[in-house]
């Protein structure tokens, strides 16, 4: 156990490069967001594009789609309702309940959004072969299906 421990390498764990990737990408395209005149943050723009491609989802639905907590969803959403990007509206069928929707102004936002997304990818990825993205994708996806399933 200790000979396991004492080869270990931070450096070559396949965990430390998702999540430093993902802290830089996340701050770069916040910054690009702000450029274009939007103080907003990689995972707003995650919950907007989520109700771009299906209007009214639950808060439930969401925080699943995003895999974070009910309490971080609940905290983005008052932010982007504070921002008229979004709107909560009393589902018809449970009242208890409340639907997210896009307001005009969040649609057009996400539509601009999605521009400023997909130049940035296209622009990181541009040195990368096809193959390579695929086998990335490819290889990240196995891990979290191996995680959740691990999990139950």
């Amino acid at each position: 156990m200790r000979d396991e421990a004492d080869n270990f390498e931070l450096e070559r764990a396949i965990g430390f490069y998702v999540n430093r990737t993902a802290y830089v990408m996340s701050e770069e395209v916040a910054k690009r967001f702000l450029d274009s005149g939007h103080k907003l943050s990689a995972q707003d723009f995650g919950i907007l594009f989520r109700l771009w491609k299906q209007d009214g989802l639950s808060q439930v639905q969401i925080a699943r789609l995003m895999m974070r907590d009910k309490t971080t969803i609940t905290r983005r959403l008052d932010a982007l309702v504070n921002k008229s990007l979004i709107e909560r509206r009393i589902d018809s069928s449970d009242r208890r309940f409340f639907r997210i929707h896009l307001t005009k102004e969040g649609a057009l936002a996400t539509k601009r959004l999605m521009v400023v997304v997909d130049q940035f990818q296209k622009e990181v990825l541009a040195e990368i072969p096809d193959e390579h993205q695929e086998i990335t994708i490819s290889a990240l996806k196995k891990i979290t299906e191996y995680i959740i399933r691990s999990r139950t």
